[in-house]
């Protein structure tokens, strides 16, 4: 899967990200390139965008788009794994506890 198959897949889903998010999402894929299927990647970008967060305690409103960012990539992770195989939903969250 290329980063361009994953702007696709994002830009396929209804409703459509407010434009700030969605600046904030294709920043997070030009910063790393795919190299998982496509339901472990967007969980990895949700999770490496949390720890950021995470990591500055003192940090306010400045880290809201990040947070939001985190959240949206998370939630398409559950998605793209429910339209990939439902099945394997438990292992993906194992996978972002772990």
């Amino acid at each position: 899967m290329t980063r361009d198959d994953v702007l696709a897949w994002l830009e396929a889903r209804r409703p459509v990200s407010p434009a700030a998010l969605r600046a904030r999402l294709e920043r997070a894929l030009a910063e790393s390139s795919p190299h998982s299927p496509l339901p472990a990647y967007l969980a990895e970008l949700g999770r490496h965008l949390l720890e950021r967060v995470a990591s500055q305690p003192d940090g306010g409103r400045e880290l809201a788009l990040d947070l939001l960012a985190a959240d949206a990539f998370i939630t398409y992770a559950f998605e793209a794994q429910a339209e990939q195989a439902v099945g394997d939903l438990a292992r993906l969250t194992e996978g972002l506890v772990a």
